[in-house]
């Protein structure tokens, strides 16, 4: 397997000699087993076929991707997203995703190689389903539906470590031992032919309503395509894939869409996981099937071993759209020391953005019919309320709930991100998204606020706030911090938390330089594969 192995190149190589017959097991490609059958004996049937394709979706379950095992030496979406300035890691700096927290990373942390595994294991299978699929006797419109659904989880997966490692191996066929390894290459001639392989086959998938249940839609594939260009500043690219998408499905609302707070905190629940705003999940089903999730281990109480941030709890603004340095709404006590883990303000938490205790479990909250008040174990008094199920404490180590790698709220919050970094559109094209997301939770539209004719830098802020309060703790708060060129400003938040807090586990450090804007090709690549070249950054 991937994970177990230091060579993405030599594992490539040899995984591409088997098949398993069955497609939901992490030993997808096992040299060792008599019982496999040989690329000669599989791609018969369209149930071959499937099964590939289930293996492709079933790699993005790894605990070092779109699921998580913190206590496991696991560095999956919750750890990365707590090494930025959304949290931090309770037990220590220590923990994986630390040390870039800190500034102080290397070549040979293990928090590269995991997250680079991860993303390589599902390229693999992708790959290999593209190279021989054609080689069934189906309708050659299936057969372009599965290569298609197979490209565009492929490019998903490119879009991840492009928007870290900036320029790594571009891999589109299975390898073999002629191409046993191989160089770098730059990130924009991969996303420029990212794009261009998606114009080309989102088209053959199924749309919404057609698709089968669980696996990708012709519209999750344009949000897809426009997180690529939206993630690489090609904004003509962005808007027109996201407008592919714009109206075919609606946000998520709780009943008759009165609560707020439900409209938002009911979408992270497993009986909402269908919900038609959840363009594309990672399907978890638990207990005792093999298929569970550990991202909600909580040891049957709000203590996660991570942690939200001070900074982030702060940034969710008052009901009436206003900071909360700004609003009269604002309840609590902002002069220093009148917030502490002992003697917590719980004033700070009334009219509050109800997407604040759907994402934090702060003082005042309950837990399974208990009250917190001072005993919440988070250093920063955040723990994280999102993708946790207290209610089913007993299988945390095996879940059922759905990880969402791609919601209709990021869609039309980067619709709006593009349209502004683009120009030229009016005020209330840019904001109409924008308002429509706020409005799920009964937050004022940016004209009742922040007002009209707003500048291109006024219009800029409002999405990325937006953005980070809506889409907190779902794996994307490293990319935008990088392309907005933001990291600094977001090590700086944190050790405010320290001086004016006095909350903080790892030390936030500064930065070295240019080297903590991008990750190293992890060191064990290098070593074994003499084409690879490190980054400048890290030599």
């Amino acid at each position: 397997m991937v994970k177990n192995t230091k060579n993405i190149c030599r594992v490539l190589f040899f995984s591409g000699m088997l098949l398993v017959t069955s497609a939901c097991s992490d030993s997808f490609l096992q040299t060792d087993s008599p019982n496999q059958p040989s690329q000669t004996t599989y791609w018969q049937t369209e149930s071959d076929a499937l099964m590939a394709l289930t293996a492709c979706y079933d790699a993005m379950q790894s605990q070092n991707l779109y699921d998580d095992n913190i206590d496991g030496w696991k560095f999956g979406f919750l750890g990365r997203e707590t090494s930025t300035d959304n949290g931090d890691h309770t037990w220590g700096d220590w923990m994986l995703g630390s040390s870039i927290s800190k500034c102080a990373s290397s070549t040979t942390d293990e928090c590269f190689s995991m997250y680079w595994n991860a993303n390589y294991e599902v390229i693999k299978r992708c790959n290999m389903l593209v190279e021989n699929v054609e080689r069934i006797p189906m309708e050659a419109e299936k057969i372009d539906a599965y290569k298609a659904e197979a490209i565009a989880l492929r490019a998903l997966m490119y879009c991840n470590l492009t928007s870290v490692f900036r320029d790594v191996p571009y891999l589109t066929r299975p390898l073999t031992l002629a191409e046993a390894q191989a160089p770098k290459t730059e990130r924009s001639e991969i996303v420029s032919s990212l794009l261009e392989d998606l114009k080309t086959w989102i088209p053959k998938i199924p749309v919404i309503g057609k698709a089968q249940k669980g696996r990708m839609s012709q519209e999750a594939g344009y949000a897809i395509m426009g997180r690529i260009a939206l993630f690489n500043q090609r904004w003509d690219e962005a808007i027109a894939a996201y407008k592919n998408v714009i109206g075919k499905v609606q946000l998520f609302k709780s009943g008759d869409g009165t609560d707020y707070a439900a409209n938002y905190a009911d979408l992270f629940k497993e009986q909402n996981e269908t919900a038609e705003e959840v363009l594309l999940s990672v399907h978890f089903k638990g207990p005792g099937l093999g298929e569970g999730s550990c991202f909600g281990v909580c040891w049957s109480a709000p203590m996660n071993a991570i942690e939200g941030s001070m900074n982030l709890c702060d940034d969710f603004y008052c009901i009436d759209g206003l900071p909360i340095d700004k609003s009269p709404l604002f309840k609590g006590n902002l002069a220093q020391g009148a917030h502490t883990k002992a003697n917590p303000d719980m004033g700070r938490y009334e009219n509050r953005d109800p997407r604040m205790k759907g994402t934090l479990m702060l003082p005042g909250m309950e837990w399974n019919g208990k009250l917190y008040t001072n005993n919440l174990p988070a250093s920063s008094t955040c723990c994280i309320r999102k993708w946790y199920t207290p209610e089913d404490t007993a299988n945390e180590y095996d879940g059922s709930l759905d990880f969402y790698v791609i919601r209709y709220a990021e869609v039309l919050l980067s619709l709006a991100e593009a349209m502004i970094e683009k120009g030229g559109y009016p005020q209330a094209e840019v904001t109409g998204p924008i308002n429509e997301v706020r409005a799920r939770v009964g937050m004022p539209a940016v004209e009742a606020v922040e007002g009209t004719n707003l500048n291109k830098e006024e219009l800029r802020a409002i999405v990325r706030h937006e953005r980070r309060v809506e889409l907190a703790f779902e794996d994307l708060r490293f990319a935008d911090l990088y392309r907005w060129g933001e990291f600094e400003s977001a090590q700086k938040r944190m050790q405010k938390d320290q001086s004016f807090y006095g909350f903080g586990v790892v030390p936030r450090g500064n930065l070295r330089g240019a080297q903590d804007l991008v990750w190293p090709i992890p060191q064990g690549e290098i070593d074994t594969n003499p084409m690879l070249e490190q980054h400048s950054e890290w030599k």
